[in-house]
């Protein structure tokens, strides 16, 4: 994933990328994830040279996880890959495309937002700021083999294979 690679590559050049990129490719993957909040938050703290806990915590657990229960965000920060190529151009040369849901070259992205929707539907069924992606989501002529592959992307992610 040629996003996260170079937001990576960034942090151990320098121990510091631009708000966005923590936001919408790091935080937003840790939140697809399910990678704990405290643990996301924890490690930016340590990679980060402005990682000061003032300043991870409501960045993390409030804005980019949203583990505080919507105090600080009124909705997830979720994305798919549609979303980082309208606001970057990471996915120029990235061998995903973030079109794809499914597939061996469906965006990682993609795959995960549609699966994180469908894991927190009734979390989410109340919020009137997802309600429009949810009815996205039940139009999903494809969300088993949706949530199939986010599976195996997840074990690839748990694996280091990615």
């Amino acid at each position: 994933m040629r996003c996260v690679a170079e937001v990576v590559d960034g942090i151990e050049q320098r121990a510091w990328v631009h708000h966005i990129q923590r936001l919408v490719v790091l935080g937003n993957l840790a939140m697809l994830a399910g990678v704990s909040p405290q643990q996301m938050a924890r490690w930016m703290a340590e990679a980060f040279i402005d990682g000061a806990e003032w300043v991870m915590l409501p960045n993390v657990i409030g804005m980019a996880m949203w583990a505080d229960g919507g105090r600080m965000a009124t909705k997830p920060y979720a994305a798919g890959g549609a979303y980082i190529n309208r606001m970057s151009d990471y996915c120029r040369s990235c061998p995903y495309e973030p079109t794809k849901r499914t597939g061996p070259t469906a965006c990682l992205f993609t795959t995960l937002y549609w699966d994180f929707l469908a894991r927190n539907a009734d979390r989410l069924a109340s919020n009137h700021r997802t309600r429009q992606p949810l009815r996205g989501l039940q139009r999903l002529p494809d969300v088993v083999a949706v949530r199939a592959r986010a599976s195996e992307v997840l074990s690839r992610l748990d694996a280091g294979e990615l």
